[in-house]
């Protein structure tokens, strides 16, 4: 029914809590595939240890996590995808609950939960104007949450058919950061995402390990504006305002954040992207930013509020 693919990469405080999260299902018609990427700790000696027949562990050279979910749906028995990070963990019924949003929306092929972000002191629920209400099921249109807050998909909390990477394509393999987030934009082109609004899925957060505090380098940044024009392209008009809405405040940001790493050769090949995507403030901000001889960014959050109203 589901294959559940787990990357590994050294994990070994968190792995097996991930594993049994998808053990003690009340569905229990499923695969999972642990993918150990060429972990150095003791992950991988802490999976041998848990003995179930619906466990298969497959180990690579180390490769990066594209590499890794990739070889994972290579070798997925079941028609049906399912991603848990290594640190992650769902609650009992979250494949028993996608089942039944399949029995319901028998047409569609992407379907994912509520979410919560787990801190060391708090939990955050996922939440959003756009979402069903708490605890029903609906279909929403990808672009138009993203035009205003976080996407409803996360690589812990969605189901995705097959199919779908073999017309779409797979993970870019090689992509450091938002690799996730530019599959998600490919999948969504011509498929709405059934959203069950219970709180099934659990991403652990820190400070030490978040990607928004990493540097975003420019090749990784020009891929993934590439898939975001591309995807434009094949785009509803409806759909391109609401992904310009997303990529103009993405797509400034980013740059105002990252661009003093910059070579000049990499702030031309980003110049075309920003000319297309940037409007209004952020177009603003990005030309005032250039004849100053510091970054803005951390100015940006109080920038954020005043433009508030544009999201």
């Amino acid at each position: 029914m589901i294959s559940v693919i787990v990357p590994l990469y050294n994990k070994e405080l968190f792995v097996a809590q991930t594993i049994h999260s998808v053990l003690n299902q009340t569905f229990d018609h499923f695969e999972i595939l642990v993918i150990n990427d060429g972990s150095t700790d003791s992950s991988l000696e802490v999976v041998s240890t848990i003995k179930d027949e619906r466990l298969r562990i497959i180990s690579i050279e180390n490769s990066g996590v594209s590499v890794a979910r990739n070889t994972g749906i290579e070798h997925a028995k079941y028609d049906w995808i399912a991603f848990l990070d290594a640190d992650d963990w769902w609650a009992p019924t979250f494949i028993s609950d996608i089942k039944k949003a399949m029995n319901n929306f028998t047409n569609q092929f992407i379907f994912a939960t509520g979410r919560s972000r787990v801190f060391n002191k708090e939990t955050e629920r996922y939440s959003h104007t756009f979402l069903p209400e708490n605890g029903a099921t609906e279909a929403l249109n990808y672009f138009q949450i993203i035009s205003k807050y976080l996407p409803p998909i996360n690589s812990s909390n969605v189901v995705i058919h097959k199919n779908l990477f073999h017309e779409n394509g797979y993970f870019k393999e090689g992509q450091l950061k938002h690799e996730d987030h530019d599959l998600w934009l490919r999948l969504c082109i011509e498929n709405e995402v059934i959203f069950i609004n219970k709180p099934l899925s659990f991403y652990r957060k820190t400070e030490a390990d978040s990607a928004s505090n990493s540097h975003y380098n420019a090749s990784d940044f020009l891929l993934y504006l590439n898939t975001i024009k591309g995807v434009y392209d094949q785009l509803s008009e409806t759909n391109k305002h609401y992904l310009k809405m997303y990529a103009n405040r993405f797509t400034a940001l980013t740059y105002l954040k990252n661009y003093k790493n910059y070579t000049s050769v990499e702030r031309d090949t980003l110049n075309p992207f920003l000319n297309f995507f940037c409007e209004g403030n952020y177009r603003s901000a990005i030309r005032i930013s250039r004849t100053l001889p510091f970054s803005i960014y951390p100015f940006l959050k109080l920038l954020q509020l005043k433009w508030k109203k544009e999201r």
